[in-house]
């Protein structure tokens, strides 16, 4: 396994992006990681007007 200190040292120090964008995987991550938090963000929030109004989840246990 080679010492990649150097290379990344330049890499990281000559980039004008944000920290967490600067390695050339950090997308790989990153997108998976935004889409993830979107969702759990967002799905709580589409329950809001559901609580608000009183409106129960409907019980779906006698389906067979």
């Amino acid at each position: 396994m080679a010492n990649k200190v150097i290379q990344l040292q330049k890499l990281f120090q000559n980039s004008t992006k944000p920290l967490w964008w600067r390695h050339p995987r950090s997308a790989f991550y990153l997108y998976p990681f935004y889409g993830l938090l979107t969702v759990a963000v967002v799905a709580p929030l589409l329950y809001i007007p559901n609580a608000v109004l009183g409106i129960k989840a409907e019980n779906k246990k006698n389906l067979a």
